[in-house]
């Protein structure tokens, strides 16, 4: 028996360890997605935005007693 009598027969094996390994590399990226938005939010908590209407002065960046409070 050659090479070329069990090509075939094992056709339906190939397919499914392709198929596995598109699975493992959607799954991968969806978790590197994952973890990317977390990060994005955790840095948007972290951050602060001055609200419309109030003008940012010199004393509201440097005064370390308000802790970026206005």
């Amino acid at each position: 028996m050659g090479i070329h009598h069990t090509y075939k027969a094992q056709a339906g094996e190939r397919a499914n360890k392709k198929q596995n390994k598109q699975y493992e590399k959607e799954r991968r990226s969806r978790n590197r997605k994952i973890l990317r938005q977390q990060q994005e939010q955790g840095k948007l908590k972290d951050s602060y935005v001055v609200p419309d209407g109030v003008t940012l002065t010199l004393d509201m960046i440097t005064d370390p007693k308000r802790n970026g409070k206005i």
